[in-house]
């Protein structure tokens, strides 16, 4: 859908790509046979950059290194988020400091993304459920270490 910083394509369903005039992605997924068919990721990656990981930490003055995320939700609409945080450290003058708990990421999809300025080098999966309109489908996500040079935490600028 992205290819060198430019989004090339939308996910499709049948339906909406022949409404569109568009070649189906593939992309129509539904909970069980009892529930319509919906637009909805299956498997999204960010490709490894070539940053190590340490270098990324120690080139960022103050900021946040998330570990793990849990809960959150998207608004198709308009690309805003917000995602709990589940395991997070502080970073301080380039060094991992103290823990941090209850925290949120608030921002905008395509703002994210263009906030990207490290992707580093290592690379890690896993598997997670999308909801949406009441519907849960599994997926797989997959990304290196990045760094998002400006991003909301728990309600203020960070």
């Amino acid at each position: 859908m992205i290819e060198d910083g430019v989004l090339t394509d939308y996910m499709w369903d049948l339906l909406r790509a022949r409404k569109e005039g568009r070649k189906s992605t593939g992309n129509g997924r539904r909970e069980t046979y009892m529930n319509l068919p919906m637009v909805r990721m299956t498997n999204t990656f960010l490709e490894r950059g070539e940053t190590d990981p340490e270098d990324i930490i120690s080139a960022t003055p103050y900021g946040i290194y998330c570990v793990a995320l849990g809960g959150g939700q998207v608004n198709t609409a308009t690309g805003d988020f917000v995602f709990g945080v589940t395991e997070a450290y502080l970073i301080e003058n380039g060094v991992l400091t103290a823990p941090l708990r209850n925290a949120q990421l608030i921002g905008n999809g395509a703002e994210a993304l263009r906030a990207i300025d490290l992707v580093g080098n290592d690379f890690d999966t896993w598997a997670g459920t999308c909801g949406k309109d009441g519907q849960g489908v599994p997926v797989s996500s997959g990304q290196p270490t990045l760094r998002v040079s400006e991003l909301t935490v728990g309600g203020t600028g960070a």
